[in-house]
């Protein structure tokens, strides 16, 4: 009887992670749709990963341009330095390539940051690198 009721919470648990992922994505799209994004026809979604120094990741980025959005993905909150570093990136790139954006928290957690105006692959990197590097750090 042990067994059964085991292998009955690993089966949920999983459905439930399953489940979690797949609301994640449908709130992503939801969003992207609110924004006023109108996808071009075939545009595509890509998906990377931040990942902190252990190999977890801690965040997850799609873009498709011009649209990029970092759904942070552990508990993090942001020393005010890390956040006056990570403003500074973004304000310095929305003053020099002329993108929006919003940092979205929860208390003082971050949970997600979404630009606009990311027309190409170089400006994505950049942006990518900048904020990467904070993240990785506060994750630690």
């Amino acid at each position: 009887m042990e067994t059964n009721t085991d292998e009955l919470r690993k089966f949920l648990e999983g459905k439930i992670s399953s489940l979690k992922k797949e609301l994640e994505f449908y709130e992503y799209l939801l969003s992207v749709i609110e924004s006023g994004y109108v996808p071009s026809r075939g545009g595509k979604v890509s998906l990377d990963y931040i990942k902190n120094r252990k190999g977890e990741i801690i965040g997850e980025i799609y873009f498709s341009p011009p649209s990029m959005k970092i759904l942070v993905k552990k508990k993090l909150s942001l020393p005010k330095s890390y956040m006056n570093a990570m403003s500074k990136i973004l304000e310095d790139t929305k003053s020099t390539d002329k993108i929006e954006y919003n940092i979205v928290l929860d208390k003082e957690d971050i949970k997600e940051i979404s630009i606009s105006g990311v027309k190409d692959e170089l400006l994505y990197n950049k942006i990518k690198a900048g904020l990467q590097s904070i993240l990785e750090r506060a994750s630690s």
